[in-house]
C-alpha cells in the first residue's frame, strides 16, 4: 500500500480518537455541572430549612419576651442653665446673650425625661450606659443596674452639659448640611431571667442647635427661637419620642452564644456554566 493510504488512515484514525476523547469531556464537564446543580439545590434547601428553624425559634422567643416600652416624655425648652450641684432646675434670664469669646465657656444643659414601663408579668433587669442618670435628692445619680417589677415604671433622664461655643458649632454643622457634633447619647437594655431568652436595647440620643447668633451682631449669639407652641423646641431638638429598638436572641445568654440571623438564599460561587442538551 502507498504512504497515501498509512497517512490517510493514521489521521482517520487519530480524528476518531479526537471525537472519542472530546465525546467523554462534554459527558464528564455534564456529570460535573449536573453534580453541582444537585450539590446547590442540596444546599439550598438546608440553608432554607435552617432559616425556618431558626425563624420559628425566633417566633418562640418573642412570645416570650418581656413587654417593655421605653419612651421620651419631656424635653424641656428653653434648656436649663447648667449648676455646679444638683439637678438642672432654672433656664437662663429670656433675652441673656452670649459675647464670644468672654461667655463662650458658659454652658446649657440639654435633658431629656425618660419612661421605661414593664407591662408584663416577670421582673425585668435594666442595663444603663452613656449620659443616664436618677434624680436623688435633687442630685443626679448616675444609672446603674436596676430591677423592674411587673407592672411598674422607672423614670430617670438623659442630660449633658455644653458649652455655649460646642452648642454654636452645632449650629455652624446644621447650616452647611453636616452631622451635629455635640450629642447626649445613652443605652438601655432589658431582660427577664431567661438564659435562652431575649435582650431589648433602645439607643436614646438628644442634640440640636438650641443657640443661634444674632443678625448683624460679630460674635453674639442667644437662645433659639421656640418653635409652635404645642412643641416648643421642635425646631431646634432632634430626638425620638419612642426610640426604635434592637432585640438580640439568645441560645445562652451565660455563655454569650447568639441565635444566628435567618438566612434564606444561598450564592453559589464557581458553578460551570450550563451545557446544552
Amino acid at each position: 500500500m502507498s504512504n497515501t493510504f498509512w497517512t490517510a488512515l493514521s489521521a482517520t484514525a487519530t480524528a476518531a480518537a479526537f471525537v472519542v476523547v472530546a465525546w467523554q469531556s462534554f459527558l464528564t464537564r455534564r456529570a460535573v455541572v449536573t453534580a453541582q446543580r444537585a450539590l446547590a439545590t442540596a444546599d439550598r434547601a438546608l440553608v432554607a430549612s435552617q432559616a425556618v428553624a431558626l425563624d420559628a425559634a425566633r417566633a418562640r422567643l418573642d412570645g416570650q419576651a418581656p413587654a417593655v416600652s421605653v419612651r421620651v416624655h419631656e424635653v424641656p425648652w428653653p434648656p436649663y442653665a447648667w449648676t455646679p450641684s444638683g439637678m438642672p432646675v432654672g433656664h437662663w434670664p429670656t433675652g441673656y446673650e452670649w459675647h464670644f469669646p468672654a461667655k463662650q465657656d458658659e454652658r446649657i444643659v440639654l435633658q431629656a425625661g425618660i419612661r421605661v414601663q414593664n407591662h408584663g408579668r416577670a421582673h425585668l433587669t435594666l442595663d444603663f450606659q452613656g449620659d443616664l442618670y436618677f434624680s436623688s435628692d435633687h442630685r443626679p445619680r448616675a444609672a446603674t443596674s436596676n430591677l423592674l417589677f411587673p407592672e411598674q415604671s422607672i423614670s430617670l433622664f438623659l442630660q449633658k452639659d455644653f458649652t455655649i461655643k460646642e452648642l454654636s458649632e452645632n449650629y455652624e454643622a446644621r447650616q452647611a448640611g453636616r452631622p451635629l457634633p455635640h450629642r447626649v447619647t445613652g443605652t438601655i437594655a432589658a431582660h427577664d431571667d431567661r438564659d435562652n431568652g431575649v435582650t431589648d436595647t433602645w439607643d436614646i440620643e438628644l442634640t440640636g442647635c438650641p443657640v443661634r447668633p444674632v443678625e448683624d451682631r460679630e460674635g453674639l449669639w442667644v437662645v433659639a427661637d421656640g418653635g409652635p407652641a404645642d412643641d416648643p423646641g421642635s425646631d431646634s431638638l432632634e430626638y425620638a419620642v419612642q426610640p426604635p429598638r434592637r432585640r438580640t436572641y439568645w441560645i445562652s445568654r451565660q455563655d454569650g452564644k447568639q441565635l444566628p440571623e435567618p438566612t434564606f438564599t444561598i450564592d453559589v460561587l464557581g458553578e460551570p456554566p450550563a451545557v446544552g442538551s
